[in-house]
């Protein structure tokens, strides 16, 4: 009865909150033994620091962006015999297509409660012992606004009693923890200026940090924002593009849209957090327009940026782009460690200098960009740990283009299987992608009448020609660190390729959000032809510990266990148009496989979590495909049909 009881208060709070226009509340799937929610604590510093355990308190694991667990009941020796422990639907995906948007988000969960989001902003609190429903909350969206299919929404975070969420709409919310009832509600950027929120909000020492997206449609430069865990309140901002005066304006020579606050950003992914540093540390989006903004460096796009966690100030930053054209940003998220590092120093042996060198731990952040280039970075000074160098790149005298001359290369192996030019930048291979209409670029004509020009990283583009590069390869994918071999873990797609022709600056026009967005001509790739990559690159050396070239996109990303195990999702069988992807097991030390679990529903388009309930340990991981990379074709490749879904799929030991 103490259930149905729960339940029916539950269902009159959700009438109540429908009324106000604030968001429904349901409870359905009421067969849980679970008898009562637990709110978590005021987490503390130290809690967030720990790699998870029992619980995975924060959309990464932990605040360092590891995704590693220290849990040890599943191990080498027994991970062979997973089973499905309880695999539920969400409700929320009736079609089973496209229209259900991308299921893409990682679950928090806390004292055996399993909290997670879905494309549409939808937040459920599942027994994570079951997978029964306990609440459901559903927004309820301003008149005008269209949600659509919903989009990447990769997670929530818990802290003081609370779920916090974004919505589609430019908003965060925070929840009760214990009936899903709205606690505040507070805007991060309107949605009538293009504002949405695209990263999970990390929860630490009582403030709640997100950052808002929406560049490349036009919306207002963007902003890493932190407000009160308690109230909502606004605390800080900070904006990605600066504003005339402020330190890396004068990188700037003309704005897109209709003033000085647009020109891009965008923000993609969850910050990494150094408690003891007080920085919080992620990566930028592009600038926008894409082209045409005259001639500048465009601070603090494409960059590498830490702020003091309680002012927002700029403490150091490290662009790893300049002057963007390629939508070459950083939408994969950090990983942050502390590991050996070998230092030179001068000693005088009879009379003559000699160099020696001494081990020394240093506070490492590691970012891969979408072209495999890892930036190992000192993350108290944001200067390599492994050395970049400023390479020459192909110029462009042509009207409005002004590409900056050289470019940042991490002297380190790249995690794609595209082929590198003599500056080690990837190139495209106009015979393996293809236009949106299937053709290879290299025996395609593009929309002027003339044939692509096949090019590689940097290679600018102007009015004359479309010109073929790399695209979007490593974009947000979960990325893991494991402390047990000093590697940083990554998922990415190899060869996949866009092509770019520029609109003049005069022709360019400014959107219904007051920017011009994104502001180019171009030719997608139509993916389907697009291989993967999943690497273990050593954060030490720069060098890859081990490298799979995979037939299919790697799309989900990794975590990590304390026994030397990384769970990682797959999209499919062979090249996965199939669309019916599966879970695997492999060894973190050489990337042998351990296990695999049976077939599911749809892509794997989300990176598993770990924990126990009632001393079992469970492996999860959300199933519902991806957007971004839909290599899925279950009706044929000209078929427009694609596999979506919005499983919970979890296994545990027999």
């Amino acid at each position: 009865m103490r259930r149905v009881v729960v339940f029916l208060v539950l269902a009159v709070l959700g009438v109540t909150l429908l009324v106000l226009g604030t968001g429904a509340i349901s409870a359905s799937g009421s067969s849980s033994a679970k008898e009562a929610i637990v709110p978590a604590p005021a987490f503390t510093a130290a809690d967030l620091n720990a790699p998870a355990g029992d619980n995975w308190i924060t959309n990464m694991g932990s605040l360092n962006g590891n995704r590693y667990s220290s849990l040890t009941q599943i191990n080498p020796s027994n991970v062979s015999t997973l089973k499905l422990a309880w695999k539920i639907n969400l409700g929320t995906c009736p079609t089973k297509d496209a229209q259900c948007g991308s299921l893409e988000a990682n679950a928090a969960v806390y004292d055996g409660t399993y909290y997670i989001q879905t494309p549409k902003s939808d937040v459920f609190a599942l027994d994570a012992a079951t997978g029964a429903t306990l609440w459901h909350w559903a927004p309820t969206y301003p008149t005008g606004f269209n949600v659509g299919t919903g989009g990447r929404q990769p997670g929530v975070a818990l802290g003081d009693g609370k779920v916090f969420a974004p919505t589609r709409d430019g908003h965060l919310v925070a929840l009760d923890q214990m009936t899903g009832g709205l606690v505040w509600s507070t805007e991060v950027l309107p949605w009538q200026k293009g504002g949405r929120v695209s990263d999970a909000p990390i929860y630490v020492n009582g403030i709640v940090i997100t950052g808002d997206s929406g560049g490349d449609s036009g919306s207002p430069s963007n902003s890493m924002q932190a407000f009160d865990a308690t109230t909502g309140r606004h605390l800080w901002a900070w904006t990605v593009v600066p504003n005339p005066g402020q330190p890396g304006s004068n990188t700037w020579t003309q704005r897109n849209g209709s003033g000085s606050s647009y020109g891009g950003g965008a923000m993609w992914e969850s910050p990494v957090i150094d408690t003891k540093r007080n920085l919080v540390i992620f990566g930028t989006g592009n600038p926008e327009p894409w082209n045409s903004r005259g001639p500048g460096a465009n601070l603090y796009t494409c960059s590498i940026v830490a702020l003091n966690l309680y002012t927002g100030q700029l403490v150091w930053a490290f662009q790893t782009t300049h002057h963007d054209m390629w939508d070459s940003d950083l939408p994969n998220n950090g990983v942050m460690f502390d590991a050996p590092y070998k230092v030179p120093y001068t000693v005088t042996v009879k009379g003559k200098k000699v160099t020696k060198f001494h081990t020394v731990i240093k506070p490492g952040v590691a970012f891969v960009s979408k072209y495999g280039m890892t930036f190992t970075l000192d993350r108290e000074t944001g200067k390599p740990l492994i050395p970049i160098k400023e390479v020459k790149v192909p110029g462009d005298t042509a009207p409005d283009v002004n590409p900056w001359p050289t470019q940042p290369v991490p002297q380190s192996d790249n995690v794609l299987f595209n082929k590198l030019n003599s500056s080690g930048l990837p190139c495209t291979d106009g015979t393996v992608s293809q236009t949106n209409a299937y053709v290879p670029y290299a025996s395609a004509t593009a929309p002027d009448g003339k044939p692509f020009k096949i090019g590689c990283v940097y290679d600018p583009y102007d009015t004359s020609q479309y010109v073929v590069t790399p695209f979007e390869m490593m974009d947000w994918p979960a990325s893991s660190y494991s402390p047990l071999t000093h590697t940083f873990i990554t998922c990415g797609v190899t060869d996949r390729a866009g092509s770019f022709e520029q609109i003049p600056a005069a022709s360019q026009v400014v959107g219904a959000f007051g920017g011009i967005g994104a502001g180019r001509l171009g030719v997608g790739d139509t993916s389907t032809a697009n291989t993967g990559n999943f690497s273990s690159f050593d954060v030490t050396t720069g060098k890859l510990a081990w490298h799979q070239h995979w037939p299919a996109p790697c799309y989900s990303g990794s975590m990590n266990t304390a026994t030397g195990i990384t769970f990682i999702g797959w999209l499919g069988v062979g090249n996965a148009q199939d669309g019916h992807g599966f879970l695997q097991a492999v060894d973190t030390k050489t990337g042998t496989e351990l296990w695999r679990s049976p077939l599911m529903s749809a892509p794997v388009g989300a990176a598993p979590v770990t924990y126990t309930v009632n001393g079992k340990q469970y492996v999860s991981v959300a199933v519902g495909g991806e957007a971004h990379n839909d290599v899925s074709r279950p009706l044929g490749l000209t078929n427009p049909a694609r596999l979506r879904d919005d499983a919970i799929y979890t296994f545990a030991l027999p």
